[in-house]
Formats: structure tokens, C-alpha cells, sequence
């Protein structure tokens, strides 16, 4: 069965790039003159992606305004009210746990390739986490698997894992076995909602009783949570990708 769902995970306050999270979430920062999301939203739409959900929080009107100006794809947005004292987990949760499907899952605040989302969708393991190689960064998130490439730990501080073995691009695909093991695990653990988690945190948490394969890439993707790193986005990342796809720089 192909997937036609995604989730965009977008609560985020976006407090270490207030230049721009000031005005609109951080999936608004435009590059080569269009709004990050909003050419997620594109990617995923020529892929078969018919219904996106996207967990606002912060500055949520925005992403309302934008699911009506968008008509192509289903637009669904699930407003996490505790987005400030919460982490992505409770984000995450709150859409995907009764989806009962196969599904994408992406950050909102990320500038990639398009063929990422090619790789994940053909990738034959039904739970996908997308890895990179060294990006140099500054924010990175490393990703330790073991030998049959299986998530086993993930975490900035690279001396706290055995190996390197990538580093967290934050694409997904998941089937739906995936927020019902998530949920398991936090009442195994005792915590408690709305989560105060990182969504890859609880990805670790159930690694131990669900392969999640990690799909190495080598193609061009950035976060953008810092001035730096939408600098970096404009010099070096989007040139590689316009490059890579034929799109006007």
C-alpha cells in the first residue's frame, strides 16, 4: 500500500532565530524566496502525499491561514495547547496516534533535497529514520545503530555513544505500530503527557522492541534553527540542491 500521510511536526517557538520567529514560526523562513514548509508541503504533494497534518503550536494561526490557501493536498492542523512546555513527542503524539496508517514524518524547519523523501518512501524497511553523513553543522544530533544498521541511541553529545554512525536528518517513515509503541513506552516508564520529550528520544525509547532501520544519505539537507545555519542554508545547501535538481539558484 503506497502512503499518501504526513506529519509535520511545527509547534516549535523558535527562540534561537527571533529574527524571524518573531513574526511567524520557523517553517515560514523563506529560502530562494519561498517559505521552507511550504516546499515540504510541494515535495511531499507530487510524491502521493494527499493529507498532510501539521502540529502547531506556536504562532498557530499562521499555519490555519496556510492550510486554506492550499488546495491540492488536505491540510490538517492538531494544535498541541502545551507546545511551550512540552517536547516534539507530545506533538508527534497528538497527530499521528490515531492515524492507523503508514506515514511520513518531518520537521517543519528543515531545507533538504527532494529525493530524501524518494529515498524514505522506496527504503523496503517499514519504520525509516533518515541519516546523513558529517554535516559540520554545529547542531547535530548522531546517530549510533548497530551492526544491521538499527537505531540503537542518538544524542548531540557524541561522547556519550559507542560509534558515530550518522547524524539525524529528522525524516521518517513509520508505519503504525509506531505512536502505539510510543505510547506503551512512556507508561512503562511513567511519564506523563503532554510529554516533555523530543520526539527522536522517544524513538531511542523504543528501539529496543521495534527495528528502526536508519537509511544513511549522502544528499544535501540542513536544519535551520540559527541565523548560521540560514546562512549556511543560502550559501551551501540550497546551491547543492538546485544543482542536484536543476532549479534556478
Amino acid at each position: 500500500m503506497s502512503i499518501d500521510t504526513a506529519v509535520i511536526m511545527a509547534a516549535g517557538l523558535g527562540s534561537r532565530i527571533s529574527e524571524y520567529s518573531r513574526d511567524a514560526p520557523k517553517g515560514f523562513i523563506p529560502v530562494a524566496g519561498q517559505p521552507i514548509v511550504e516546499r515540504s508541503i510541494e515535495i511531499l504533494a507530487d510524491r502521493g502525499i494527499r493529507r498532510i497534518i501539521i502540529g502547531t503550536g506556536y504562532m498557530a494561526s499562521e499555519y490555519e491561514a496556510l492550510s486554506s490557501r492550499i488546495g491540492h493536498v488536505q491540510i490538517d492542523c492538531v494544535a498541541n495547547q502545551d507546545f511551550a512546555h512540552s517536547g516534539s513527542l507530545e506533538t508527534f503524539l497528538l497527530c499521528a496516534r490515531n492515524l492507523g496508517c503508514e506515514f511520513l514524518s518531518l520537521e517543519s524547519d528543515l531545507l533538504y533535497d527532494a529525493a530524501m523523501i524518494d529515498r524514505a518512501l522506496e527504503c523496503p524497511f517499514p519504520n525509516v529514520i533518515l541519516g546523513s553523513g558529517r554535516t559540520g553543522s554545529g547542531d547535530e544530533v548522531y546517530i549510533q545503530t548497530d551492526d544491521r544498521s538499527h537505531l540503537v541511541n542518538l544524542s548531540k553529545d557524541r561522547f556519550s555513544l559507542a560509534r558515530i554512525d550518522a547524524e539525524l536528518v529528522g525524516i521518517c517513515k513509520l508505519d503504525r505500530s509506531v505512536p502505539l509503541a510510543l505510547e506503551a513506552w512512556m507508561s512503562r516508564e511513567g511519564h506523563k503527557r503532554p510529554a516533555g520529550f523530543h520526539y527522536e528520544e522517544g524513538l531511542v525509547g523504543i528501539a529496543g522492541s521495534l527495528p528502526l532501520h536508519v537509511e544513511k544519505t549522502e544528499l544535501a539537507w540542513t536544519e535551520i534553527d540559527t541565523l548560521e545555519h540560514l546562512a549556511r542554508a543560502n550559501s551551501v545547501i540550497w546551491p547543492r540542491i538546485a544543482s542536484a535538481s536543476g532549479e534556478p539558484v
